[in-house]
């Protein structure tokens, strides 16, 4: 059966590995990409012209005419992120070398549904473009990243349970009417796992997987730069996967999900209940995130109740993680999000053990667990970059023939 997937445009390779690889030559980029010399002559030379690469001096000689070193032009391009949740909404403005220029953090959504927080976006935008001196011609665009799942192509959220307002809302046109730019909308565990690829964090990985956990629970499949979608943009709702089968019903109609034993909120759930039952001495003040940080630094010292219950969350994660890797062959997870951020090394310590242990593939080859260099702003700063990929290096749709066995 034959599934369209997406590969990079001829001018998406080149100015891909020169953001990745350079300074390099036009022969080296020809060599890597397998494209003839008259293709890298003309792609370099519309990226010149477009100044979004530039020549960074010659080469040292190795008997012949020293060859002419290429690599981007940071400053050329911006992209604006915008990850948007129930407790905040993150903004980054990132360059094309993956550089944050600047962030902010405010308010989340809550309980305001988009036509009252779609203009406070955009006036937030506008603010943030204002005080950092931006030059707006270099602004390519908004990329938007949103908890899923999502319709990709129309633009929309479509059953996120933490945004109910949301579902069916057209946010990526409202957005972009209201800012003037072009925006694009992905999955938050999409938007992270791109972020990881474009700063460099995943080098050396060719396959790998995103974990992004903050009011829900997904993750983004990367190979070879480009995030696996699927047949509607939708893989990897890991937050949905039955981790008990006799569990109890979740809002997406399934059963036994995992957000229903892993995430956050159930965290601090739980942290209510033992705290009334007295077990648990902590002040807790409702805001998730807030009170997850609280049991995450209790654990930290050592509060054996706070620490069983991050401890369970993470047990319960890694099952979910190892059936992800059994399912696509991962070579690197990486942790991305709030609550990693908060409470990370427990959660790479129980997820690098249950795949060093239960992993089909681990005497083949290890699945290496890290937590993300982006921390908080994972989503956004992936969200910043996904926006440049889109609309700088666009995949073309390519046909993968599958065969069933």
């Amino acid at each position: 059966m034959a599934t369209p997937t997406r590969r990079p445009s001829s001018r998406g390779r080149v100015l891909d590995l020169i953001r990745s690889a350079g300074p390099i030559s036009r022969v080296e980029v020809a060599e890597t990409t397998g494209l003839t010399q008259a293709t890298i002559s003309t792609v370099v030379r519309e990226l010149l012209d477009d100044g979004l690469v530039v020549e960074a001096g010659r080469a040292e000689s190795t008997g012949g005419k020293p060859r002419v070193r290429l690599e981007i032009n940071p400053a050329s391009r911006l992209g604006i992120g915008v990850n948007l949740s129930l407790e905040s909404i993150t903004y980054v403005v990132a360059n094309l070398a993956g550089t944050i220029v600047g962030r902010q953090r405010v308010a989340g959504a809550g309980s305001d549904g988009p036509i009252s927080v779609v203009p406070r976006m955009a006036a937030d935008i506008a603010s943030l473009i204002e005080r950092l001196g931006l030059d707006r011609d270099a602004i390519v665009g908004i990329g938007l990243a949103a908890p899923g799942p999502i319709d990709r192509e129309r633009g929309t959220i479509t059953m996120a349970p933490a945004l109910p307002d949301w579902n069916g809302f057209p946010v990526r046109s409202a957005l972009s009417t209201a800012t003037g730019y072009p925006c694009t909308l992905d999955n938050d565990a999409d938007a992270a796992a791109l972020g990881e690829y474009w700063l460099g964090a995943t080098e050396g990985h060719s396959v790998y997987a995103s974990i992004y956990m903050g009011t829900g629970i997904g993750s983004g499949i990367v190979i070879d730069g480009t995030i696996y979608r699927g047949a509607s943009s939708n893989v990897g709702e890991l937050g949905h996967l039955t981790v008990d089968a006799t569990g109890p019903v979740c809002t997406c109609g399934n059963r036994g999900c995992l957000e229903l034993y892993a995430t956050p909120a159930r965290v601090v759930e739980a942290a209510v209940l033992r705290a009334a039952e007295g077990e648990l001495s902590l002040s807790l003040t409702g805001d998730v995130a807030t009170d997850f940080a609280t049991i995450a630094t209790a654990a930290a010292h050592g509060d054996a109740v706070a620490t069983e219950l991050i401890e369970s969350s993470a047990q319960y994660l890694a099952a979910a993680v190892v059936s992800l890797a059994n399912l696509f062959d991962v070579e690197l997870i990486v942790l991305a999000g709030s609550a990693f951020a908060a409470a990370g090394a427990v959660y790479v310590r129980y997820l690098s053990d249950a795949l060093r242990t239960r992993a089909l593939a681990r005497l083949t080859h290890p699945v290496e667990v890290r937590a993300s260099v982006n921390g908080y702003d994972a989503a956004a700063i992936g969200a910043a970059t996904l926006v440049m990929q889109d609309r700088l290096s666009p995949r073309s749709l390519r046909a993968v023939t599958m065969t069933s066995a």
